[in-house]
């Protein structure tokens, strides 16, 4: 399976703007997750899939560096409330929010492995209001219907502070990469974009999705399907 470059075809105009600040910026990242995913197997970025997934090593200077010039850029931080994990978000009308992941080395089972951690909301109700709470910067799915609603969002921002407060908001989801897949990246172009990646990207891509990371599977859910998912509850 090799990959083929359609230079035609318009890429998310957030992806365009958050690669280029990293390249600008000489800082070391590479597309991963389901955007790496969908690059690869289909040449496009997955309809259905509605962030941008950026990795990097992480440091508090970095994470800094990175909120710094992104908030300057006029991305909005999508604000998670009295928790801190491993990912900032950016939203800006126009294209996809864009998830900048920060890995970790951690050694799990006598195996050193890249790490991240994350909260995620733990059921449909509970993402809706994390949603709803964004108004009308939301880029994900519904997003016409959410963005509708954007007068209730300090209402849902209230409600979704008071559920934090009392730890049922959110669960913390790991996820795991064997070292060894991201000590060395190569740059590709796709769709006139530098974009760069790690330079074994099919093991990667097979130890994150499976062995049939080439087939795409309906109704997929990352949480309960990736092997590379630890529940940390």
């Amino acid at each position: 399976m090799g990959f083929k470059n359609n230079s035609k075809e318009k890429v998310d105009k957030n992806f365009a703007l958050a690669v280029n600040i990293l390249n600008k910026n000489k800082i070391k990242y590479w597309i991963c997750h389901g955007t790496l995913l969908g690059i690869i197997r289909d040449n496009q970025l997955i309809p259905w899939d509605h962030d941008i997934d950026i990795a990097v090593w992480s440091s508090n200077n970095l994470k800094n560096k990175i909120k710094k010039i992104m908030l300057s850029k006029k991305f909005t931080l999508k604000e998670k409330y009295l928790i801190e994990d491993d990912l900032l978000t950016f939203i800006k009308p126009g294209g996809r929010e864009v998830d900048i992941n920060f890995y970790k080395i951690k050694k799990i089972n006598n195996l050193n492995l890249a790490f991240i951690n994350w909260f995620v909301p733990k059921n449909f109700f509970f993402k809706l209001i994390d949603a709803l709470s964004v108004g009308k910067k939301y880029q994900g799915k519904f997003k016409f219907l959410i963005r509708s609603l954007f007068f209730l969002k300090f209402l849902f921002k209230i409600l979704k502070i008071f559920l934090i407060k009392r730890g049922n908001f959110y669960k913390s989801i790991g996820y795991t990469q064997p070292l060894n897949l991201l000590l060395h990246f190569k740059v590709m172009k796709f769709k006139k974009l530098n974009i760069k990646v790690p330079k074994n990207y099919k093991e990667y891509l097979k130890y994150v999705y499976g062995d049939s990371w080439e087939k795409p599977k309906k109704n997929y859910n990352w949480i309960i399907d990736s092997p590379s998912t630890k529940d940390l509850n």
